[in-house]
């Protein structure tokens, strides 16, 4: 919805090409954000035999929990606030995700995968 107000702002403020420009790509970027958000709504799936998390825009990787090296929160003050997300090092790859993305506290879902994990 954001990226459809964007393209009429830019369309009918906008007089010079480059902020058109801009403009159109910034609403381009909200509308495939906004996209995914409801193509794939599900950002990460655990179960006792591991963790698929998503991978691209639409693709989802799956590793099993032998090779899932960490789960950890990571908090961090920023200058207006706290940044508070799950960490998930898999291999050579890193993943995290935001309170946004998961739908509940961080903290919350790492004790639920740590749970999955080791069966207690």
């Amino acid at each position: 919805m954001a990226a459809g107000v964007l393209v009429v702002a830019t369309v009918t403020i906008t007089r010079d090409l480059v902020g058109a420009v801009l403009g159109l790509l910034v609403a381009g970027g909200l509308g495939v954000s906004g996209l995914r958000d409801l193509l794939v709504p599900v950002r990460l799936e655990a179960d006792a035999e591991g963790v698929a998390v998503l991978a691209g825009l639409t693709g989802r990787r799956r590793y099993p929990w032998a090779v899932v090296e960490r789960i950890r929160v990571d908090e961090r003050r920023r200058l207006l606030g706290r940044s508070t997300m799950l960490e998930i090092d898999v291999d050579d790859d890193l993943y995290f995700m935001s309170r946004y993305e998961l739908g509940v506290h961080p903290a919350e879902v790492a004790e639920e995968l740590l749970t999955l994990r080791t069966g207690r």
